[in-house]
């Protein structure tokens, strides 16, 4: 019995102390920030090594791959084959993150993607049941939700306001043709055209607020909204929305937003939350006004509005890859699933559906449905 215990201590020692192997693919300025994160997990944890990145465009690859000392390839279906590969991280442009998770989960990997997950429902769908099929998890980027302020009024503000009954949501943004949706010729051959990015201000910009927006308050019932492109020649999708919507807890929520935000040194997003007790503002992910009767209020001189909004922190980042690939070495649930991650987009997908048909949407919708 001693000998037999003897061995299965060795045996989960060595289970325990295997790195979780992970792969970038696509390389671009949020895949870079996935590696730089990568990279420093791997220094800070015993549970994470970053073992490949991938790029079509050699030169690319090549180029992160030797200035983090890390293999790299120029398909994904190479790095599937890689036997140390346990998780691919996909950083592609939108309409190829449905068709490459679905792959890498064929091949039994564990996923974590960016925002949006898919550009249709019916591919969200079926990342989520091919993940429940092959025991695999998916994650989904939802970085925000790490911001320290947003989880202080997540955790500890929201109970003290009492009943929730409205939440009212900006994103004043700005998008140039030709620095953004024409920047280069893979900017040009994906954004601004609904069968490769999904949407416009909603599906890529905005999808984090409304995300938080029911993160803070919980699944949405009914939506109604319109969506246009009224300053973007040369694009197909929206760059300005508004909507409403009705939460399954009886609330009321408002979105505005745009990526034609002028003058560009004006740019912010924020966040109202009111309830019976008062009210709190989130703006740019830092707690602008906290007011709630009977407590002492906090709430800044000004906001601080933004000249450039297209990089983020990756520290967020940082923080949700942390937690991701520590579920894994736990073999625990991680919150942000594909489920999860479906919510937000599917709220999306409502509103353009909305405008579309001049009325109200229920949810949930019929995943066949393409908007």
């Amino acid at each position: 019995m001693k000998t037999i215990l003897f061995f299965i201590l060795i045996f989960n020692s060595q289970y325990m102390s295997k790195r979780i192997g992970v792969a970038v693919v696509g390389l671009g300025s949020i895949g870079k920030t996935h590696v730089k994160a990568l990279k420093d997990l791997e220094k800070e944890t015993e549970f994470v090594k970053l073992v490949a990145v991938v790029d079509q465009i050699k030169s690319i690859a090549e180029k992160i791959g030797s200035e983090y000392g890390t293999p790299y390839y120029t398909t994904i279906d190479e790095v599937l084959r890689n036997s140390e590969v346990d998780v691919i991280s996909i950083a592609t442009p939108s309409y190829l993150h449905a068709p490459q998770a679905i792959l890498a989960i064929e091949y039994g990997k564990h996923v974590i993607v960016e925002k949006p997950m898919a550009t249709t429902l019916a591919g969200a769908r079926e990342m989520v049941s091919r993940a429940e099929r092959n025991e695999v998890k998916l994650g989904v980027i939802f970085q925000e939700r790490y911001a320290p302020d947003i989880r202080r009024l997540k955790n500890d503000i929201l109970k003290e306001l009492g009943r929730i009954y409205l939440i009212e949501s900006e994103l004043k943004w700005y998008r140039d043709m030709k620095g953004y949706y024409k920047r280069d010729e893979i900017a040009r051959s994906w954004r601004g055209m609904w069968n490769t990015e999904g949407g416009g201000v909603m599906t890529n910009q905005g999808i984090h607020t409304i995300d938080l927006m029911i993160w803070l308050n919980g699944e949405v019932e009914e939506v109604s909204g319109f969506v246009d492109n009224l300053t973007h020649d040369g694009i197909e999708v929206e760059d300005t929305a508004v909507a409403i919507m009705r939460y399954k807890n009886g609330a009321l929520g408002t979105i505005s937003q745009t990526v034609s935000m002028k003058p560009t040194t004006y740019q912010y997003r924020k966040i109202r939350v009111n309830g019976s007790n008062g009210f709190v503002e989130i703006t740019d992910g830092s707690l602008s006004t906290v007011a709630i009767e009977g407590k002492i209020e906090e709430s800044k001189s000004s906001v601080e509005y933004k000249k450039e909004t297209i990089a983020q922190p990756g520290n967020l980042h940082k923080e949700l890859l942390r937690d991701f690939l520590r579920a894994l070495s736990e073999d625990n649930d991680f919150p942000i699933n594909g489920k999860e991650g479906m919510k937000s987009l599917e709220v999306i997908k409502a509103v353009y559906l909305s405008s579309v048909n001049r009325q109200v949407v229920k949810l949930p919708l019929d995943v066949r449905i393409v908007v």
